[in-house]
């Protein structure tokens, strides 16, 4: 597996594999001590709690057919201000890594605010 660093700050390969081993388990996403891991096929991602700014969940819908279609998205700001979506199977996943983040990360903002789109902070 290739671990790819979402931020600027990279980790050594061993130490990512150990901590991903050890990590909370949310669908694709897994919660490290140190850092947020999403595996998406046979790349891992991460990032560290340390550079994460923003994290909210984002719902898409459309139909197919007669199907309506929901799709959830893991939206996850950092620090050097790049906006990374994260594709959820479940939409409970999601809003438990948020609740995660909530409570252990506190310098991560939690939701999503209208005013951010028109560059107001």
């Amino acid at each position: 597996m290739k671990y790819v660093c979402l931020g600027q700050i990279q980790e050594e390969q061993e130490n990512l594999k150990q901590e991903y081993k050890s990590a909370k388990r949310l669908g694709e996403v897994r919660l490290g001590e140190v850092h947020l891991f999403y595996r998406y096929f046979i790349r891992i991602r991460y990032i560290s709690y340390g550079e994460l700014r923003q994290a909210y969940l984002r719902e898409e819908s459309g139909e197919s057919g007669e199907f309506l279609l929901k799709e959830f998205y893991l939206m996850l700001k950092a620090a050097d201000g790049g906006l990374h979506k994260l594709r959820m199977e479940r939409e409970v996943n999601a809003r438990e890594v948020l609740a995660y983040l909530e409570e252990r990360a506190e310098a991560v903002r939690i939701g999503f605010d209208r005013r951010d789109r028109l560059g107001h902070c």
